[in-house]
């Protein structure tokens, strides 16, 4: 038997605790909120965005050079 399957039955032969009504429900919140990720951030967002169309309008120029 290793060590971790002594540690699991150990820990089998607890008895399981009640947890407190706000104690469990703030727990369950905080596991929400790691599940939804949290706020996105929004000037990251607008950063990329805006990266992306300067970049499309230098390779439409660019393309654009070239036929002339």
């Amino acid at each position: 038997m290793t060590e971790f399957d002594e540690l699991l039955s150990r820990l089998r032969k607890l008895e399981p605790i009640a947890l407190d009504g706000q104690f469990k429900a703030s727990l369950q919140e905080r596991a929400r909120r790691r599940v939804r990720g949290g706020r996105s951030a929004p000037l990251a967002s607008f950063a990329v965005a805006a990266t992306v169309v300067v970049y499309l309008g230098w390779a439409l120029r660019v393309a654009g050079a070239l036929y002339r």
